[in-house]
């Protein structure tokens, strides 16, 4: 997925936040023509791309602070699902989950999606389809 964004960047160029922490999704910044925005993507190399506990509130707290500063959101979408088990599911998997749709449905600023390859169930609506 980095490659895809380095791709459609300006120069190549984005600056990853919170690189270590939930690495099956990709929030950065980058410019696009010179704007800057926000990029959430998810990341297929680290546990196929799919929405777990941790990359929801990566995703949500990302959309919120892009929201915050009016910074327009661009979101690239190849995931397969939510991660199943008993232990997401403990954890409240939905419940973070629809902190993040709530996030996006609550953003006023420009939001962009594109769909790279796969988006399967409620993943796909979360990730601002």
């Amino acid at each position: 997925m980095a490659e895809v964004i380095r791709a459609i960047v300006d120069d190549g160029e984005y600056l990853e936040s919170a690189a270590g922490y939930a690495k099956n999704i990709i929030t950065c910044f980058a410019r696009f023509n010179g704007q800057s925005v926000g990029i959430i993507a998810n990341q297929p190399k680290f546990m196929a791309g799919v929405l777990d506990i941790n990359a929801s509130r990566k995703a949500a707290r990302f959309v919120r602070f892009c929201d915050a500063f009016n910074i327009p959101i661009v979101t690239l979408v190849d995931v397969p699902g939510f991660l199943p088990g008993t232990t997401q599911e403990y954890g409240g998997v939905i419940t973070h989950g629809a902190k993040l749709l709530f996030a996006y449905c609550e953003a006023t600023v420009p939001k962009i999606t594109v769909t790279l390859r796969k988006a399967y169930g409620g993943a796909y609506i979360v990730m601002s389809s």
